[in-house]
């Protein structure tokens, strides 16, 4: 109380100086405690956009490490595909918590929780790697067996056409003998042979084959082809035709005999429908679609 009627005891012009410097202290006060707030505000701006850098920068190495991954392996499996949906969603959705919110905790959470998911990830693609792997041995060896199973078939199937192939070369008959005679009828209706072309009724055939066990026990059918010495072929009653190496011929007559795996003489004739000519002809006989042997028929 004393001080303060001292200082009302002061001069009017100190007690305006006195004023004036205790204005000056508050203010420089109050100014120091506005520069210390400013500067603490400016120092959490700062952090926060430090923070926010950083938590931008996870991201995009989250992104970077996603986008490799996917470049590198996202064509495994369809369900990496429905993982890769929910990644994209959480990338949209903490950029937009970075580019928006003040409160970064969420966002940590986010990108915590994105971590995750991108492991679960990483773990999905090594078991897809692991499985392509067993796949890709079990498939190898698959092809490898299919390729000896192949190997052993086509050999077989060699071995079966060589088998085929002596069965049907040793199944062909053996032509052993061929005689052939051109016959006549005198007044008494006894035949007799003759070498005249004109007085020739008939032509008999004689042919013998041998033994084989392999050709098929049944009636098999003989061919004729009687040619002249023009290379015309003889035709019989019926024009007839014959398969011959794969080739079709005509033919003159047609004639069978039953055949029992023995050795056989067999005979048929065939009678002329017009007059023959003189000169040599040419007697082919044809068996299962084989010229099993030829002769020559002279006539005057």
């Amino acid at each position: 109380m004393n001080k303060l009627k001292e200082l009302w005891a002061v001069p009017s012009s100190r007690k305006v100086i006195i004023l004036f410097g205790v204005l000056v202290v508050i203010f420089i006060a109050v100014l120091s405690l506005q520069q210390n707030k400013m500067e603490q505000q400016m120092e959490l701006k700062i952090q926060f956009i430090e923070q926010k850098n950083m938590l931008r920068d996870e991201l995009d190495d989250l992104i970077d490490e996603h986008d490799d991954l996917l470049d590198e392996y996202g064509e495994l499996n369809e369900h990496l595909h429905e993982k890769d949906s929910i990644i994209q969603h959480q990338i949209a959705e903490i950029r937009n918590l970075i580019r928006t919110k003040s409160d970064l905790k969420e966002t940590q959470q986010k990108i915590a929780a994105l971590k995750d998911i991108s492991k679960r990830y990483l773990a999905n693609i090594d078991s897809l790697l692991v499985l392509n792997e067993t796949l890709t041995i079990e498939k190898d060896s698959v092809i490898k067996e299919n390729k000896n199973i192949n190997w052993k078939n086509y050999k077989l199937n060699k071995q079966n056409e060589k088998l085929a192939e002596k069965v049907n070369k040793g199944s062909v008959l053996e032509l052993l003998s061929i005689d052939v005679e051109a016959v006549r009828y005198r007044s008494t209706g006894r035949e007799v042979t003759t070498r005249f072309a004109k007085k020739v009724q008939k032509i008999r055939i004689c042919f013998s084959v041998g033994a084989n066990q392999i050709s098929d026990a049944e009636t098999k059918e003989v061919y004729l082809q009687i040619i002249n010495e023009r290379g015309m072929l003889i035709f019989g009653l019926e024009e007839m035709n014959v398969e011959v190496n794969d080739s079709t011929f005509g033919c003159t007559s047609l004639a069978e005999f039953d055949y029992n795996n023995i050795e056989m003489e067999s005979c048929f004739e065939w009678e002329r429908i017009a007059q023959l000519e003189k000169g040599t002809y040419l007697l082919n006989l044809i068996i299962e679609g084989r010229i099993l042997g030829q002769t020559e028929l002279k006539l005057r």
